[in-house]
């Protein structure tokens, strides 16, 4: 998807409690990749091999009736919506969760907006990716979000510009503190697909353990 495509006029806020049995499962990756959305995580807390439900805080932009598919969708799994606001965006506001993939070049300052740096080399994107029996590859990594990325849809950016499918094990994300948050990712994909997702992040200057 190209960077410089415009969501539709609808943001939906919402904060939602995620079972524990779906603790496993690409909800998130879904809402992207089956309904056509942007999804900024605005704050979230997961923790792995736990028993106890996650919780993320959402923001939602995309067309009204795809808005209102996704949470149709997340009902279904009976995910539980805490809250939920939903507003039509003015014009000037059209833009507010636009994808990072596809930015020119600039360096990423803590007071400005975070843009696409060209200094990846082939031996950061050294990666073990498994390849699963009639499945696709996977390689599971930790990521580090500093605090000035908060606005932007970073996970997005791996499943609607890379085609990657994106399952979070684990997430600490926390919008009212200066500490910045991380991410325990596991990337389902072809194995280019997978270079392409980790180079995105390099780019972006964003910490990566693997």
């Amino acid at each position: 998807m190209d960077s410089s495509t415009i969501a539709q006029p609808t943001l939906g806020n919402l904060h939602i409690r995620v079972p524990q049995s779906y603790n496993r499962q690409p909800v998130v990756s879904r809402l992207i990749s089956r309904y056509n959305l942007t999804v900024n995580i605005a704050a979230a807390c997961l923790e792995a091999h736990t028993k106890n439900d996650g919780w993320f805080h959402l923001e939602l932009q995309g067309a009204s009736e795809q808005v209102e598919a996704g949470l149709f969708y997340l009902q279904q799994l009976n995910v539980e919506i805490v809250q939920l606001n939903v507003d039509s965006l003015a014009v000037n506001r059209r833009q507010k969760l636009r994808l990072l993939c596809g930015i020119g070049n600039r360096t990423t300052s803590e007071n400005s907006s975070p843009q696409l740096q060209d200094d990846t080399t082939k031996a950061d994107l050294e990666v073990d990716i498994t390849v699963v029996t009639g499945q696709t590859n996977r390689a599971r990594f930790q990521v580090c979000i500093p605090k000035n990325y908060r606005s932007y849809p970073i996970i997005a950016g791996l499943v609607s510009c890379y085609g990657l499918t994106v399952n979070i094990t684990a997430a600490s994300l926390d919008n009212k503190t200066i500490n910045d948050g991380w991410f325990d990712l596991e990337v389902w994909g072809t194995r280019q697909q997978i270079i392409s997702g980790l180079r995105y992040l390099k780019k972006l200057g964003l910490q990566i353990w693997l």
